[in-house]
């Protein structure tokens, strides 16, 4: 009796314990701190004078931008400029970086005002002993040039205000040339003003190539063949004012669909000559414009996208407006986003002076508009 009773036990054990096996894994819940897990813009920001201020390379949105500026505002000037040194950090910091996940761009953003005279001091500053300026700076440009991080091009861009204590101005452009990935990254600006153009600009650019805006319209499906239709979104009181708009001819085919031909961008970047439409929504069928943006190639507005309007074409050439046409109801605006890996070197110095306060101010906008694409560029 006791042989039949351990029988079934070791019976219900092995089932039990097959059972267990057998079960299909539990797929572990995406970590979003995680940056294989979450896309986005991953930002860092390096402060130099004769010592580095970091902060390191983390998710840069609406919720965490305010850790960003707080970090601008407390950095102070100093003397002494460990420039190559703070590049070559930065560089370092982003091979050693999470590969972000759909990651597009990889760029490095320097801003300096003076020449180094801190970075081959000693090991501390000099951790592969290149031992000259000359010799740092050239493999700098190396690592830039041939060192892909996460097996993307470093995309690297220099602003060079010349200070007063600058004397050697052909060594000043090489250094800004050499911490650059292209003649067409390096600006030399006169004074503050122009710097703070170029952040804006360079930041208008990165922001570009992580975001995508599409928009999605919804039109009666009873136009006649032929009909002209044209989407205006700078908020004009009438079509032919408008300056920044999408215009096309309405098609039936004989399968019962609809598609948009001899698309015309105005004020936009090129798109697509021909659109077909989706499958029909009731009376209504539904075109969808993708990768809107400005001639620059920045995104477009949400401010602007949320003025469109929707004109029809008369027999005499006029333009009416189609009243029944809400953005509300007849739009969807989608973002298709990208991750963008980038690295803010910003000079402390004390031979900045009063464009210290500018430089913090640039700094910020150029945060800023990697956030929401900053206002809109024609």
């Amino acid at each position: 009796m006791k042989r039949v009773k351990l029988s079934i036990c070791v019976a219900v054990l092995i089932a039990v314990l097959g059972s267990a096996c057998n079960r299909q894994p539990v797929e572990p819940t995406p970590n979003p701190d995680n940056p294989a897990n979450t896309e986005g813009i991953y930002l860092g920001v390096i402060g130099f004078n004769d010592q580095l201020y970091v902060k390191d390379i983390s998710l840069l949105n609406n919720s965490t931008y305010n850790n960003f500026t707080s970090f601008i505002n407390n950095l102070t000037p100093g003397n002494g400029t460990a420039l190559y040194y703070a590049d070559y950090t930065a560089l370092k910091k982003m091979k050693a970086f999470a590969r972000p996940k759909e990651l597009t761009n990889v760029a490095l953003v320097t801003f300096t005002d003076g020449l180094d005279n801190i970075s081959t001091a000693n090991n501390q500053y000099d951790p592969e002993g290149f031992g000259s300026t000359s010799a740092y700076r050239d493999a700098l440009h190396n690592m830039i040039m041939n060192q892909p991080i996460h097996g993307l091009n470093v995309s690297a861009y220099s602003i060079g205000l010349k200070g007063a204590d600058v004397t050697d101005e052909a060594q000043f452009m090489e250094t800004l040339r050499k911490l650059s990935s292209s003649d067409n990254n390096v600006f030399q600006v006169a004074n503050m003003a122009e710097a703070m153009e170029r952040f804006s600009e360079i930041a208008s650019s990165l922001y570009s190539i992580s975001t995508s805006v599409n928009l999605g319209v919804k039109v009666p499906g009873g136009y006649d063949e032929g009909q002209k239709l044209r989407f205006t979104f700078d908020n004009v009181a009438a079509a032919n004012q408008s300056t920044l708009f999408i215009e096309a001819t309405y098609r039936r085919t004989s399968g019962g669909s609809r598609t948009l031909d001899n698309i015309i961008y105005y004020g936009l970047s090129q798109g697509p000559s021909s659109i077909a439409s989706s499958a029909p929504q009731g009376a209504y069928y539904q075109f969808l414009f993708q990768g809107l943006a400005y001639l620059d190639g920045t995104p477009l507005s949400q401010s602007d996208l949320g003025n469109i309007k929707l004109w029809k074409q008369t027999s005499t050439g006029a333009w009416d407006k189609e009243t029944e046409f809400n953005p509300a109801s007849s739009t969807t605006v989608t973002e298709d986003k990208n991750s963008a890996m980038i690295v803010l070197v910003l000079d402390c110095t004390t031979s900045l002076g009063s464009d210290f306060a500018n430089m913090q101010s640039s700094a910020k906008e150029f945060i800023r508009t990697l956030v929401d694409g900053g206002s809109k560029r024609r």
